[in-house]
């Protein structure tokens, strides 16, 4: 008995001494599923340059140690869940490829995920927000859950304004936002908020006049939207052109500088909920983050690019825990360990279940100049 406990503790001081080694010099790729055309864009190519920003920071700091480099290479899909599926498997095949990060929308993210756990690669989602996905130690998500944020927006704004009666505009072809509406939805009912129908359109459309008309013409109290950000932009400029002065209550699509920059003034005083904003940002490394971000592309960062930059210093954060010369799976096992990411941009980032979180509900809202601040009645 005493020699099993005396193998066993010796075999347990070995893997301690192999995971306190340093991680060996080299060059250590991420497969990254770029979504740099296509219906979304606009946030594909905020999520890549937070990860590219990310790369840089972390290569020229010699975070993970002397010599240790991470490398983003990334492959475009479009949204495309075939064309992500082809490149998850490519990566796959890659064996310099030690973790693969994805997604933007959750079908296409629901579509890569048994691929890359089939073939023991690590997963690490960037944008994605049903809640579910996360599986350690293979996969995780970097995308700080907006169904609960958009309860507690919802309720706020119900306490602050008094509606009777709401309608939904909701994104019908999107699974995560209509469990994003139906959460907020029962919370508003429990208060005796009554629903007075739901307006449903698609990721792809374009022309929301008669959505519009239709909302209206059950006259709500307030006005909920639930779509991704290209419905929601049309939807507020549609609103605001047929004459609805009513409370709308957007979500986080709405906090990049780009929509400020087609609606101005119109999207003014609409609360959303937001787990980043450039313009609240207050510790260190957030400071640090808005003006790398700035000196390095020309724009504001938003909360796309944070999470693409925060997947990147996740993954580098395992590979350094991992230490030595880390396969997938050590890698995997290591990013299981963690339970906050290091290096974040929130103030905190704890991880739960391979799902991280921040602590506060930011409920803000553009200014007529154009600043995200607090959002008031």
């Amino acid at each position: 008995m005493i020699r099993m406990f005396g193998a066993a503790l010796a075999a347990a001081l070995l893997a301690s001494t192999a995971m306190a080694a340093p991680l060996e010099p080299g060059e250590y790729k991420v497969g990254f599923i770029s979504e740099v055309t296509g219906p979304i864009a606009f946030a594909g190519n905020s999520f890549l340059k937070g990860a590219q920003l990310a790369a840089e920071e972390i290569n020229a700091s010699a975070y993970m140690g002397a010599g240790a480099k991470i490398a983003v290479a990334d492959k475009d899909a479009g949204s495309d869940a075939a064309r992500s599926i082809q490149n998850a498997n490519q990566f796959i095949a890659d064996r310099s490829v030690v973790a693969i990060t994805c997604c933007i929308l959750s079908p296409v993210a629901n579509s890569v995920k048994p691929i890359t756990m089939n073939a023991r690669i690590p997963l690490v989602i960037h944008g994605a927000t049903l809640a579910g996905l996360p599986a350690p130690p293979l996969v995780y998500s970097m995308t700080v859950l907006p169904g609960p944020k958009d309860v507690a927006t919802a309720v706020a704004v119900a306490k602050a304004t008094q509606p009777k009666n709401v309608v939904y505009f909701l994104a019908a072809d999107n699974d995560a936002f209509k469990g994003r509406m139906g959460a907020a939805q029962k919370a508003l009912e429990e208060m005796g908020v009554k629903t007075a129908g739901t307006v449903s359109v698609l990721t792809a459309d374009t022309d929301f006049t008669a959505a519009a008309t239709q909302a209206m013409g059950l006259k709500p109290d307030a006005i909920l939207l639930y779509t991704t950000q290209a419905p929601a932009v049309g939807i507020v400029a549609a609103l605001r052109q047929r004459g609805y002065a009513g409370t709308i209550v957007g979500n986080d699509v709405l906090s990049p500088d780009s929509v400020f920059k087609k609606l101005g003034a119109v999207v003014a005083g609409i609360p959303f909920p937001i787990s980043f904003s450039p313009d609240l940002a207050k510790t260190e490394t957030a400071l640090k983050f808005v003006a790398a971000y700035k000196g390095k592309y020309n724009a504001s960062p938003d909360i796309y690019s944070a999470q693409g930059y925060e997947a990147i210093w996740f993954i580098a954060q395992g590979l350094k825990a991992a230490g030595g010369k880390p396969t997938r799976e050590a890698l995997a096992e290591a990013l299981a360990a963690q339970r906050e990411v290091e290096h974040n941009v929130y103030g905190g980032e704890p991880i739960s279940g391979g799902q991280i979180d921040t602590t506060d509900t930011l409920i803000v809202a553009w200014s007529a100049d154009g600043k995200v601040v607090p959002w008031t009645k």
